[in-house]
């Protein structure tokens, strides 16, 4: 009896531990709802009562590439999961973002502008709607909002039918007409929004600044294509052997259980296609969204990566003109997915297949089992994939928690390259990659509170949702150590596989696994304003004391160049302290600096976002400069040919600085000679061209990107 009184005592201690541990959080009205409701639970699980509605879409669809038209005929049916009657049902029509007086976030090509979604027939339960009738069908921005005869009852369903016209658009953002002959179709079909225990309809009209918040849904799509041109698509092509040509077949059904590179498609094949208009028919099951491409004249890639004992496709469709530039592209995502499912974040791939169509103009495009990519880039290649666990497998609301998919996106892509796509042990590389992003705006009236809902944060939305959640990952991440992180991240996903989380969840998840109170992170970079800053107080016998400025913590990085050489370079030494250091609120740190007679100079915190680098040089980067003859012809500003900005190189207080325009990329420069620099971050290498001794252009290698640009100088 004594030992079943002490065990009984211990669980009692420990549950209160851990009750105590948790953080006390500023916690808003709709999530205090889901908590009594018990939808939500405060460990951060899904609550005894959640649920989530589900959707079934049946499509048949006819693309016309010489007008570009999109003929589509549906039938979904909707079950209410939910506890409440419905008396309207909320239908997306994305393609009314060009509707004539609609909200746009970009400008679009003129062309694109008109009537949007031109609905044929629309019928609920079999009964025909009058499109015109105010009183059962209204449009509003992107949305039709549909008014129910009677109110579909807690566990009912409803079936709707749509037939519907469209234009792929001119305009390519995320979706759109790569050429005239070759498109991505995505953001195409009436799409029934999400109805949750948090927010009810999400009616947030769709301007093309924030992404996905979508049901999980079964897809059983007729994609039919003229004559010699090929479909990619979410999901399984369920009749390979009716759509391909036998030799094209043969090579297809190879490439599904080959780990070895197949070309499915090649130049030789595109010359002589021989292969008739079509209708290719794809399913899905529990996605979250459809999106399909096709062409007369890419090429095709495919292999195989072996997840769990199961054959995952991976495919590659690219330009037959750029052959040579995409050669790698499939080999990666097979290396991506195979460190994806077994290492980082450890979570086997979850879907049949995965499609790189590489079609966009910049950057890339997610959807469910397929990605709409620009460039050869290791980094656009991983990032896309590994939406697939955010914010598809694990649902997002990017309508207003963007930074719940995006930063993991940037910190699993950094993380992973830095690990099995870098031959570099180089710590600092990992976190410079957040730094490039941040610097430009940490600080400014701009940097809000990262829990700040996604759909108000305009021109800010890149800062606030990729780079900033992303270096918060990476503080979660180093203060944890890599294994605690992965058992508590594994875990988040298992919860919420399949189910849409908040920040609340996410926050308490963490804490629930970790066991730890995190509210000293949580509270500083999720829900208060401030800044990271450092700086050298005092250096004096080899003890460096560092003072915190800043409200927001960080780790502390010192990297040490001595005047004794090694093969010609400086000997170093490196030291990084983490930045729970900082949780008690303290306000200095003293470290010890190994053989202080020897120190030529240092740097403090070069690979972490802070304030004013300024203060972080010893000796101080002004004197550092005066002892160099650099060349101020490189002052001025730079068109970069590859992209829509320019470079700008000015002086601060004697120092070069660097930026480039509409990205928030900036820094201060260190000289490597007088026509040569990196950024402080070393995430940047600048190169200057001269001709007849004057400077004219620049070559800027962006290692986090592996991207090299050019530009002129105006």
């Amino acid at each position: 009896m004594k030992i079943k009184t002490i065990l009984i005592g211990l669980s009692f201690l420990l549950t209160t531990y851990l009750i105590n541990a948790q953080s006390e959080l500023h916690i808003p009205k709709e999530i205090q709802e889901a908590y009594k409701n018990d939808t939500r639970s405060k460990d951060g699980k899904p609550g005894i009562k959640y649920w989530q509605n589900r959707v079934t879409y049946e499509i048949d669809v006819v693309v016309t590439p010489e007008t570009r038209a999109i003929d589509g005929k549906e039938t979904v049916v909707f079950k209410n999961n939910s506890p409440d009657e419905l008396p309207t049902i909320v239908v997306r029509l994305y393609y009314d973002v060009f509707k004539k007086g609609n909200a746009r976030g970009m400008s679009v090509n003129e062309k694109d502008i008109g009537e949007g979604v031109n609905i044929k027939e629309l019928t609920v339960n079999g009964q025909k709607y009058d499109m015109t009738n105010r009183g059962m069908v209204q449009r509003s921005g992107t949305n039709l909002i549909i008014t129910l005869t009677e109110p579909l009852k807690s566990g009912g369903e409803v079936t709707l039918g749509f037939q519907w016209e469209q234009k792929v658009p001119l305009t390519v953002r995320r979706t759109g007409a790569i050429d005239s002959t070759s498109f991505f179709v995505a953001y195409w079909y009436p799409q029934i929004a999400v109805y949750d225990d948090i927010f009810g309809w999400d009616r947030i009209n769709y301007t093309f600044d924030t992404e996905f918040y979508n049901n999980l849904a079964n897809f059983d799509v007729n994609i039919t294509a003229p004559d010699n041109f090929l479909v990619w698509a979410t999901g399984t092509l369920e009749n390979s052997s009716a759509v391909l040509p036998s030799k094209i077949h043969e090579r297809y059904i190879r490439a599904k259980t080959s780990t070895e590179l197949v070309k499915v498609v090649t130049k030789e094949d595109l010359t002589n296609l021989e292969l008739k208009s079509n209708t290719w028919n794809y399913k899905a099951t529990e996605v979250s969204d459809f999106a399909f491409a096709m062409s007369d004249h890419f090429l095709w890639d495919a292999l195989s990566q072996k997840v769990s004992g199961n054959d995952v496709l991976i495919s590659t469709a690219y330009p037959m003109a750029k052959e040579e530039d995409y050669k790698e592209v499939t080999l990666v995502q097979q290396k991506t997915m195979k460190h994806f499912s077994e290492d980082i974040p450890g979570i086997p791939y979850p879907y049949p297949s995965f499609t790189t169509f590489i079609g966009l103009r910049g950057g890339g495009m997610e959807f469910p089992m397929m990605a709409n990519n620009d460039g050869p880039g290791k980094g656009v290649t991983i990032h896309e994939m590994f939406h697939t666990y955010f914010p598809m497998y694990v649902r997002i609301n990017e309508r207003r928690f963007a930074w719940m998919d995006e930063g993991w996106a940037d910190f699993i892509t950094a993380l992973v390259t830095h690990k099995y796509f870098s031959d570099e042990d180089n710590t600092a590389s990992f976190y410079s990659s957040f730094k490039f992003g941040m610097q430009s705006t940490i600080g400014t009236i701009g940097d809000l509170p990262t829990v700040t809902s996604s759909q108000y944060m305009g021109n800010n939305y890149g800062y606030h949702s990729y780079a900033l959640p992303g270096f918060t990952y990476a503080l979660l991440y180093q203060h944890l150590g890599e294994e605690k992180f992965l058992e508590v991240f594994r875990e988040y996903i298992r919860r919420w596989a399949k189910k849409s989380p908040t920040p609340y969840d996410f926050f308490y998840t963490f804490e629930d696994v970790s066991g730890e109170d995190l509210s000293w992170l949580w509270e500083s970079w999720y829900f208060k304003m401030g800044y990271p800053d450092v700086a050298i107080e005092s250096y004096k016998n080899g003890k460096l004391v560092v003072k915190r400025l800043g409200e927001r913590p960080v780790p502390v990085s010192v990297n040490v160049e001595y005047q004794t050489k090694i093969n010609g370079k400086p000997k170093t030494y490196s030291t990084i302290i983490g930045s729970s250091t900082w949780q008690d609120d303290n306000k200095r740190l003293s470290i010890r600096i190994p053989n202080e007679k020897q120190v030529e100079s240092f740097v403090l915190n070069s690979d972490f976002p802070d304030f004013n680098e300024l203060d972080n040089y010893f000796p101080p980067l002004a004197e550092r400069y005066k002892k160099l003859d650099l060349n101020k012809g490189v002052l001025g500003v730079y068109k970069v040919n590859e992209f829509p900005v320019e470079a700008i190189i000015t002086e601060k207080e004697g120092i070069f600085f660097f930026k480039i325009t509409r990205s928030g990329f900036s820094g201060y420069l260190l000289p490597i000679d007088k026509n040569n620099f990196t950024t402080t971050d070393g995430a940047m290498e600048i190169n200057f061209k001269e001709e007849a001794g004057k400077v004219v252009g620049i070559e800027i290698k962006i290692e986090a990107f592996g991207i090299t640009v050019t530009g002129q100088k105006k």
